[in-house]
């Protein structure tokens, strides 16, 4: 069980914050991320009409020929307003079936800081050209009240799932001031959140981003 003392339930409910859960398992699917959605739409029927809902991809996992296999680090990490702490917390003890069975243990909540870079290691627009790509970002970024900012696009990415493929790319944004970073972690860029993508997390330097 997870107490609420524990894991913070007090925070203000209009905050965003990441809830952070345990994760023990073996290996999964490759493509888990749209595995991973479903299975928590099915553990939290809540979870598809809570807007700007977000899974953050899976860290702490190294990849075999066919499947990834979890670290003792990898957790699972869901981006929501800090009022649905309590339902959320809900998962804990639940298993889910990402190509291989897992089980989620003990959530802590994680707030958000307005770092100046920020990095999503998948961000989906609905176009696939670097170009293209880069200048439908320009626009969202511009629709949420973005300004100067500099986009270093990165490595370019591929999902499916049973309702069709994803593409996109890797990609870092620099020289945000703190409300601008914190409103882009909140509302993201693209689609697919639920699935991995368009999810912000501060970033220390514009190095290596192009591998990442």
């Amino acid at each position: 069980m997870v107490k609420a003392d524990s894991v913070g339930l007090g925070g203000a409910d209009d905050e965003v914050l990441d809830f952070v859960f345990g994760l023990q398992g073996r290996a999964i699917a490759i493509d888990y991320a749209d595995r991973l959605w479903r299975a928590l739409r099915e553990s939290m029927s809540w979870l598809a009409d809570e807007p700007g809902a977000g899974v953050h991809p899976l860290a702490g996992v190294s990849a075999g020929d066919f499947e990834l296999y979890l670290t003792r680090r990898a957790r699972l990490i869901l981006r929501l307003p800090g009022w649905r702490a309590k339902a959320a917390a809900g998962l804990v003890g639940q298993r889910l079936d990402l190509g291989g069975e897992v089980g989620v243990s003990a959530m802590s909540e994680r707030r958000l800081w307005p770092a100046r870079v920020l990095y999503a290691s998948f961000v989906s627009v609905g176009e696939s050209d670097e170009g293209r790509f880069l200048e439908r970002c320009q626009s969202d970024l511009a629709a949420l009240g973005v300004g100067a900012a500099q986009l270093v696009c990165g490595k370019a990415r591929r999902s499916v799932g049973r309702e069709g493929e994803w593409r996109g790319f890797s990609l870092m944004i620099a020289g945000l001031d703190a409300p601008t970073s914190l409103r882009l972690q909140h509302r993201g860029i693209g689609g697919e959140r639920g699935r991995g993508c368009g999810i912000f997390v501060p970033h220390k330097s514009v190095a290596a981003v192009g591998e990442a």
